[in-house]
C-alpha cells in the first residue's frame, strides 16, 4: 500500500494521461439452451436464404399490406426478441419520451432497415459464420434505392421453431449498438425509476459524499441515473455534481453505500459486474480502482498502478486487493477475469429537490 501511495503522490505532479475502453460482445438468447438443427438448415446457404426472405417479405408487405399480417418481429424474430421489443414499445407509449429508436438524423430508425425505406430494400455482401448450438453470426449491408453504399448490419441468429430467426440486431454503423441488451436496459430503467424516489435518500447521499467531496465548491448532486452493473435486476445509483465529480452507490440495503467515486481525471468505465475508475496519474503513469460487485453489494476492490519509462517500457507495476498488496500475477489474473470493458445504459434525470436554507450563506 505504501509503495502504491508513494508512487501516486510523485506521479500526480506530472501530466495526466488517458485510458482506453472497448465494447463488450453483443448479447444473445440463452446460450445454455440446446437447439436441434435439421440438416437442411445447418448451412451458410440456408442462413443467407432466410436473410433474403426477411427483406423480400418487407418489400411484399409494403405493397400488399393487409390487417393482421405478421410484423417482421413476429415473422422472423425469436420469442425473446419479440418480448423485448414489446417491452420497449410499451415504455415508448407510456413515457412520452420520444421512443427508443428516436435517434436517427432524419427521424426514428428501424431495427431491421435502419433508415433504408426508399424503393426496394435488400441485403448485400452477406457473410455468415455458423456457430455451435444452432446459432449464426451474420454481417451484411442493407441497401435501398438511395443508400447505394449500404448500411452495415449484424444479426445474431438461431434456429427456433424449425427456422432461422433473428435473436439480436447490432447497429454496426453506430459503434456496435447491441439492440437486445439496450432495449432490455431501456425498459428496466423506466420501470425501476417509476418506483424510485431520490428525495427519500438524498440527505444520506450527501452525508456519505461530504468526506469524498472535500475541496469541491459544491456538494450538491445535480443528476442521477439508475444502472444495473451486475445485471441482477437490482439498481445501483450513479450521481454527479457540476464539477465532473461522480459517485456510484449500492441500493441493496436500507441505507445507500458508496461503491466507487470518480472525477474528470479518472472517469468511470464498466465491466460485467464491476465498476472501474481509471486514468492518468502523471507522465507514463496509469492508475485504476475497480469495485467488483456481488448481489449489488461490494465484493472486493482492486487497485493497480503502472509506471512506464521514457522508452515506453513498463518499469513498475503494483496491485492491491482490499487495500493489501498482492503479487502482480494474481492481480493481473483477477483483472483479466473481469472480461472486456462494456458500454452501460444510463439515462440521466435532473435532481430537483428544494435546497435547505444554510444560514452561513447569509452571514456577513
Amino acid at each position: 500500500m505504501k509503495k502504491l501511495m508513494i508512487l501516486a503522490v510523485a506521479a500526480l505532479t506530472w501530466t495526466a494521461c488517458g485510458n482506453k475502453t472497448n465494447n463488450a460482445a453483443p448479447t444473445d438468447a440463452d446460450s445454455t439452451q440446446v437447439f436441434e438443427v435439421p440438416d437442411t438448415l445447418n448451412s451458410v446457404e440456408a442462413v443467407i436464404a432466410q436473410v433474403d426472405s426477411v427483406y423480400a417479405y418487407w418489400n411484399y408487405q409494403r405493397q400488399n399490406y393487409k390487417e393482421g399480417m405478421p410484423t417482421l418481429d413476429e415473422r422472423f424474430g425469436t420469442r425473446e426478441w419479440q418480448q423485448v421489443r414489446n417491452d420497449a414499445a410499451e415504455v415508448d407509449r407510456d413515457c412520452e419520451c420520444g421512443g427508443f429508436f428516436d435517434f436517427g438524423d432524419e427521424g426514428p430508425l428501424d431495427p431491421w432497415l435502419y433508415d433504408c425505406y426508399e424503393g426496394t430494400v435488400s441485403a448485400d455482401s452477406v457473410k455468415v459464420e455458423i456457430l455451435p448450438n444452432g446459432t449464426a453470426d451474420v454481417k451484411f449491408l442493407v441497401k435501398d434505392a438511395v443508400t447505394i453504399e449500404g448500411i452495415p448490419m449484424r444479426w445474431l441468429m438461431r434456429v427456433e421453431d424449425g427456422q432461422w430467426r433473428v435473436a439480436n440486431i447490432i447497429f454496426e454503423k453506430d459503434g456496435g449498438i447491441d439492440l437486445l441488451s439496450s432495449m432490455k436496459d431501456y425498459a428496466w430503467e423506466y420501470k425501476t425509476d417509476k418506483q424510485f424516489n431520490i428525495a427519500k435518500i438524498y440527505d444520506s447521499l450527501i452525508k456519505q459524499a461530504e468526506p469524498l467531496l472535500d475541496g469541491y465548491s459544491s456538494i450538491e448532486f445535480l443528476e442521477y441515473a439508475l444502472i444495473d452493473v451486475d445485471h441482477d435486476g437490482k439498481a445501483e445509483l450513479w450521481v454527479r455534481n457540476g464539477e465532473k465529480y461522480e459517485i456510484i452507490f449500492s441500493l441493496a440495503d436500507e441505507t445507500p453505500h458508496v461503491l466507487l467515486d470518480a472525477n474528470w481525471r479518472t472517469p468511470f468505465s464498466f465491466f460485467p459486474g464491476a465498476i472501474q475508475a481509471s486514468g492518468g496519474c502523471g507522465t507514463g503513469c496509469h492508475m485504476a480502482t475497480i469495485a467488483v460487485l456481488k448481489n449489488s453489494r461490494l465484493d472486493y476492490t482492486l487497485n493497480n498502478m503502472t509506471q512506464y519509462g521514457m522508452d515506453g517500457e513498463l518499469s513498475e507495476e503494483g496491485w492491491e486487493k482490499d487495500g493489501k498488496e498482492i503479487p502482480t500475477d494474481e492481480g493481473q489474473k483477477l483483472y483479466k477475469a473481469l472480461g472486456e470493458v462494456k458500454d452501460l445504459y444510463a439515462k440521466w434525470h435532473e435532481i430537483d429537490i428544494p435546497r435547505k436554507p444554510n444560514l452561513s450563506d447569509y452571514a456577513e
